[in-house]
């Protein structure tokens, strides 16, 4: 079945994915604070401090830099191919293809 992209379908994609990533980053705060909260109290040693390695050098680019850091990541190459449908499709193409619709001897 066709459907029909407009802006409000733009927009309100956009707009789940900025709570994605609103989401995403607080989730990453919570483990982040408790992982610094356990390496720092109760997990102590070079086991602690491997893990805490693995934590930032794995886990964190792989937690923010590809799926929440402004632009560069995952989310903001999807947040600017949004822009770009819209600019280039909707804003410019649409309209053009509308007037050619309602008078063809333009």
């Amino acid at each position: 079945m066709a459907s029909i992209l407009t802006s409000a379908i733009i927009v309100n994609t956009k707009s789940s994915v900025s709570t994605y990533v609103t989401t995403a980053q607080g989730l990453y705060d919570e483990l982040q604070t408790l992982i610094n909260n356990l390496t720092s109290s109760n997990f102590m040693g070079d086991a602690s401090d491997g893990f805490k390695d693995f934590f930032n050098s794995k886990a964190t680019p792989a937690l923010v830099a590809n799926l929440t850091e402004p632009g560069s990541s995952i989310t903001a190459g999807l947040q600017s191919m949004l822009d770009s449908i819209k600019e280039q499709l909707l804003d410019t193409v649409d309209p053009q293809l509308g007037d050619i619709n309602r008078d063809p001897t333009k």
